[in-house]
C-alpha cells in the first residue's frame, strides 16, 4: 500500500522516537481512511436513503454524513495537537544548523 502525501510528509517531519506522538499520526490516519469511506458511502447511496421497515418505507438522511462530521471533528482535534508538535519539531532543527560552531569554540579572527 502507497503512502499518502500526508502520511509522508508526518513521517518526514516528526520524531520517530515520539512515541505519543507516533500514535496521535497513526490515529489520524486511520480517522482519514474511514473518512473517506464515509465520503464513498455518501456519494454512492446519497444524502438521502430508504429505509424500509417492514410494510412502512420512509426517506432519512444518510447516516454517514452525522459520522462523517464527528470524524471530521476528532480529526481536526488531532492536526491540531499534531501541527504544534510539527512546528515544535521544524523550530528546534531549524535553530541547530549542521556546521555552527559550539560556544565554546573561539569564532572569527584569531
Amino acid at each position: 500500500m502507497s503512502q499518502s502525501n500526508v502520511e509522508k510528509f508526518l513521517k518526514r517531519n516528526t520524531d520517530p522516537n515520539d512515541y505519543v506522538l507516533q500514535e496521535k499520526i497513526h490515529r489520524y490516519l486511520d480517522f482519514r481512511k474511514i473518512y473517506n469511506k464515509l465520503g464513498q458511502s455518501i456519494k454512492t447511496d446519497g444524502a438521502v436513503i430508504v429505509v424500509e421497515n417492514g410494510k412502512q418505507s420512509y426517506s432519512v438522511i444518510n447516516p454517514a454524513i452525522s459520522e462523517k462530521e464527528k470524524i471530521n471533528n476528532q480529526m481536526l482535534k488531532l492536526e491540531k495537537e499534531i501541527s504544534l508538535q510539527v512546528q515544535h519539531n521544524e523550530k528546534t532543527t531549524s535553530q541547530t544548523a549542521p556546521n555552527q560552531p559550539s560556544d565554546k569554540s573561539k569564532g572569527g579572527l584569531v
